[in-house]
């Protein structure tokens, strides 16, 4: 027995489309997705940065100055940083630094700038203490000191940062009065460290000593070749190539490409 149903409503219709409407509607993108746990994120970390946690404080401060998690205002980083440094936050006093030294987020003031830069340096920042070397040896706004270059160079190669590990890889390399006498040897491994971050002054450095064979270093075009070309430095490869016959060449691209897979792995 074939039963008839009566026919829908027009009421029945129009809330059956309605309640079908959310399951239809477009799912948020990647980006919006992101966007609202960017949010989450920083409501999490204002709330453990008001209940004293120093990080939390660098967090927000950070996320206040690029526009993560929270609109960019850079007013209030500062204010974020000052409170994060107050506790000792070597990042933060380094952000303050940036901020007083470019007037981004408070009006210039160069005495304060170099305080946080310094005090940065003081807790173990890399960069800082790279930068502070940088202001010895030069003498930008500290007095022309080799030996306070040295000292805070030395800090930041040995923590890694590859500009640091070029300049001490000079000083070893030629001495100075005072801080160090000359060595060669430790100077290579010095631009080695540097060189394979990508230092281009520091390959072009291993490939002259190569090359030239001078400070007790055997002289290898191979090597030579390699540096050049990772520096990318056509002349001196064009050079080195000329006093190497073919077997020494494809040896020496062999080393090239042996040494690119290396520092990818």
């Amino acid at each position: 027995m074939i039963r008839n149903f009566p026919a829908l409503s027009p009421v029945f219709v129009l809330l059956a489309s309605m309640f079908a409407v959310p399951a239809m509607a477009q799912a948020p993108s990647d980006a919006e997705r992101q966007q609202e746990l960017l949010q989450i994120w920083y409501e999490i970390r204002e709330g453990v940065a008001e209940n004293g946690d120093a990080d939390a404080k660098y967090d927000v401060g950070v996320a206040n100055f690029i526009s993560r998690g929270t609109p960019q205002d850079k007013g209030r980083a500062a204010t974020w940083f000052q409170r994060a440094a107050d506790r000792g936050h070597a990042g933060a006093h380094y952000y303050l630094g940036y901020i007083y030294a470019a007037g981004d987020g408070r009006d210039p003031d160069p005495v304060k700038s170099q305080e946080h830069y310094l005090r940065a340096a003081e807790l173990g920042h890399a960069d800082a203490q790279y930068l502070i070397g940088i202001r010895y040896a030069n003498g930008e706004g500290l007095a022309r000191d080799g030996a306070e270059a040295a000292k805070w160079m030395a800090r930041a190669a040995d923590k890694g940062v590859a500009g640091a590990q070029y300049y001490m890889g000079q000083l070893r390399e030629m001495g100075q009065p005072g801080v160090a006498r000359p060595d060669t040897a430790a100077a290579m491994r010095l631009y080695r460290e540097a060189a394979d971050q990508g230092h281009v002054a520091a390959r072009n450095r291993l490939g002259e000593l190569y090359f030239s064979g001078r400070g007790g270093i055997r002289r290898d075009l191979e090597e030579a070749y390699l540096w050049f070309t990772l520096a990318e430095n056509d002349e001196r490869v064009d050079a080195v190539s000329r006093r190497m016959n073919r077997s020494q060449l494809a040896a020496a691209n062999d080393r090239v490409e042996a040494h690119l897979a290396e520092l990818t792995r």
